[in-house]
């Protein structure tokens, strides 16, 4: 297995990975500073673009996975998940929606990534 295809096994999972932590990470520093008299004023659409354009750089990593292994699964059900999250940082807010995207971009990544691991051993 080359270097490239190796290090492009882990882009869905980082993609993943960074989104969850700009959502999620994002709001757990603002708490903790807030706890500690800190405020700080966030660009909601900035915020957004962030966890949304990490969510497509994992789409981009299964897509890189399709063309390993040739199973449709994975980027079918981590673009729904992407799509789900975008639907709920830009069309209407709801967390229980955010939460789906979140899971079904995660079981994607990680179904990628045991097809990936799975076909070459």
């Amino acid at each position: 297995m080359s270097s490239n295809t190796t290090q492009s096994g882990w882009l869905a999972g980082v993609g993943t990975l960074l989104s969850l932590a700009a959502c999620y990470g994002t709001l757990g520093l603002i708490s903790v500073l807030g706890t500690l008299g800190i405020a700080i004023a966030v660009d909601n659409t900035l915020w957004a673009g962030a966890i949304v354009g990490f969510a497509g750089l994992a789409v981009i990593g299964l897509a890189l996975g399709l063309m390993r292994h040739h199973k449709p699964w994975p980027i079918l059900i981590g673009a729904l998940g992407a799509a789900i999250v975008a639907y709920a940082m830009y069309v209407q807010y709801d967390r229980v929606v955010e939460i789906a995207g979140f899971v079904l971009l995660s079981l994607a990544a990680f179904w990628d990534w045991r097809v990936t691991s799975n076909r070459h051993h």
